[in-house]
């Protein structure tokens, strides 16, 4: 262990981990990587012995969390609460962004058994070997704590593919950390600094789901246009992922506008290609005086000249983003910038984030005014109102259309149609009402309405 490894004892309990397949839940919160990790130490349990049973009581609960926001933290906070108060002798591991930024409070919090941050986190089933003493729960007064300030580096391989991601289109994480140091983001911090998986490691776990049957994979990472391996970069990767049998699409989750290659708007522009034609592209602020503030790398007029030239580039592209909210400094002049940069592009949805400080990040240290709490709530309303509105024209735009979906499930939420919910590689979300089971499979749709925000298609 590392010199400034904490190690402390965690407090007793009455319960014993059964040595007969003991039950483990997980609770994931935030991003596709976290499920993706997720469900990699799912896998990992599961082969050790361990019954992993979902989110439901069982003997352990291991909770992945995120600190991206103080809602965020403080949700995992309840969760803890919650499953103690239902069964006070769950063995309750954390782990996740929150376990590194907030190990303090944690430690504090009564009925966390084991904290494990984030050097130490594919590595959990052994700490929670540790924290066991051999399978029993030994007599302790304070969790048990597996945390270094200074996260590695160093490019990385996953010893566990994510067998309980029973998503039709599963995560296979490939980046981790970010070198870009944004004002208001504590990531570089929860997670570190930018190191890659390993590419001949990715190709593998791709192709285990190809031979299982998955025809979409979606790459996951901290910021994934920054991927190198031993020359490679991400575009290499997804050529070389293109050749698996077997796998019809490769997606790629959030990326940073100025790490978009023009190779891979080639990628995404090709007759045939595998790449889905999607980018979500964080923009944050359309006021070139905040974005400069949050620390960001490009202005207004750059973003938007490259989404113009990248929609004129792919068909039928997809387009989302995430915007802030209330940054501070952020007056009602650089809030109508920002609703008019998005009113000005073809975006089909909008992710709408309220300002959260966070503790350690830069701007903490700026002199800059804090916007009012109810100022913040106005402004993420009227944008929420106006993705909305994109993705109602975005869907419309594709009535009379055939488009190619890849199913995933029922949705029994809707007790008059249950259609089979699926995805065009563009992100437009289709249900289709059929008496086969096609979950899983590749079918072509004829768009026909939308309704109540989903388009409505018939099998052809």
């Amino acid at each position: 262990m590392q010199s400034d490894l904490i190690q402390i004892t965690t407090r007793a309990k009455t319960g014993v981990l059964s040595s007969d397949a003991p039950t483990v839940a997980f609770y994931t919160f935030g991003c596709r990587l976290n499920q993706s990790e997720s469900a990699s130490l799912a896998s990992a349990f599961s082969q050790a012995g361990y019954r992993v049973v979902g989110e439901r009581p069982a003997e352990m609960a291991v909770i992945q969390t995120c600190s991206v926001t103080e809602t965020a933290e403080a949700d995992c906070r309840r969760l803890i609460r919650r499953i103690l108060r239902d069964a006070p002798d769950t063995f309750i591991a954390v782990t996740g962004c929150y376990a590194q930024v907030g190990v303090e409070t944690l430690r504090e919090m009564p009925g966390v058994d084991l904290i494990v941050g984030t050097e130490h986190k594919m590595g959990l089933l052994d700490r929670v070997r540790e924290a066991q003493g051999g399978g029993r729960m030994t007599q302790r007064t304070s969790p048990l704590v597996f945390h270094t300030a200074k996260i590695s580096r160093n490019d990385f391989t996953v010893d566990h593919y994510a067998a309980f991601d029973h998503a039709t289109r599963p995560n296979i994480k490939i980046q981790d950390g970010c070198d870009f140091f944004c004002t208001f983001c504590i990531i570089p911090y929860t997670r570190g600094r930018e190191r890659s998986r390993e590419m001949s490691d990715v190709l593998l776990e791709a192709s285990v789901w190809a031979a299982a049957g998955k025809r979409e994979i979606v790459l996951t990472g901290v910021n994934l246009g920054e991927y190198r391996s031993d020359g490679s970069d991400l575009v290499d990767l997804i050529d070389a992922l293109s050749e698996i049998p077997g796998l019809s699409r490769i997606r790629i989750s959030s990326i940073e506008p100025t790490t978009v290659s023009p190779r891979l708007i080639d990628r995404m522009a090709r007759p045939g290609g595998k790449l889905c034609p999607y980018l979500h592209l964080p923009l944050q602020s359309g006021s070139n005086r905040v974005l400069s503030a949050m620390g960001r790398k490009y202005t207004r007029e750059a973003y938007a000249d490259f989404v113009r030239g990248a929609m004129a580039a792919v068909p039928h592209l997809g387009l989302g983003t995430d915007v802030m909210v209330g940054f501070p400094g952020e007056g009602e002049s650089e809030f109508d910038e920002t609703r008019a940069l998005l009113q000005a592009l073809p975006f089909s949805y909008l992710h709408v984030f309220p300002f959260s400080e966070r503790k350690g990040t830069r701007v903490t240290q700026m002199a800059m005014s804090p916007v009012p709490a109810a100022t913040i709530r106005r402004r993420a309303v009227a944008l929420r109102d106006l993705s909305h509105e994109m993705r109602q024209s975005f869907y419309l735009g594709h009535v009379g259309q055939v488009v190619s979906v890849l199913f995933e499930q029922r949705d029994e939420q809707r007790e008059a149609l249950s259609p089979w919910i699926g995805l065009t590689p563009n992100y437009l979300r289709v249900g289709v009402v059929s008496g086969d089971h096609l979950s899983g499979q590749l079918r072509s749709v004829a768009i026909e309405s939308v309704e109540a925000g989903l388009t409505i298609g018939r099998l052809v």
